[in-house]
């Protein structure tokens, strides 16, 4: 465990709509309510040095998270490694994970199902409307506030 607590890792297919909301959100809702998390994002298939797409930037300036920085990453071994556990954001994205780095496949869960909540994809927002990034958010945010809140992100992990 790193100084800052648990290590998070969020992860959707390019780095740019999804695990950087949940990234910069998670990351607010952990410092407002005392949570020590250190957290960071990547992607499947992130082409890297992208910015955050903009109604990934427009949901978040709604919840007054502004003036971030973001570059999106490709997923590897390293990021893996350090993480405590690995939220995906959807099965496919876990199952991907679990193929490709089966070494740590016992740390990723998807985010939705392991803060208990029905429908646990988060669909893909990219190149759609603000309303569209809006829904992508307020899911993302619900599972956010029952996993901060319970604390337990290690052990809410995949089941073999």
């Amino acid at each position: 465990m790193t100084p800052e607590g648990k290590k998070i890792l969020f992860v959707c297919t390019g780095n740019i709509c999804r695990s950087p909301f949940a990234h910069y959100l998670a990351k607010r809702m952990a410092e407002d309510a005392g949570v020590p998390l250190a957290v960071e994002s990547a992607g499947t298939m992130g082409e890297v040095g992208m910015d955050m797409e903009p109604g990934a930037i427009k949901a978040l300036a709604s919840r007054g998270l502004t003036g971030l920085a973001h570059s999106a990453r490709q997923l590897d071994e390293r990021m893996l490694s350090q993480a405590d556990v690995v939220y995906a954001l959807t099965g496919r994205h876990r199952d991907w994970i679990a193929s490709n780095f089966p070494a740590h496949a016992r740390k990723v869960a998807v985010l939705r199902e392991a803060a208990g909540l029905a429908g646990a994809d988060v669909a893909d927002p990219y190149g759609l409307s603000d309303e569209d990034y809006e829904v992508c958010a307020l899911r993302i945010e619900e599972a956010l506030k029952i996993l901060i809140r319970r604390n337990d992100h290690a052990e809410k992990t995949r089941r073999s």
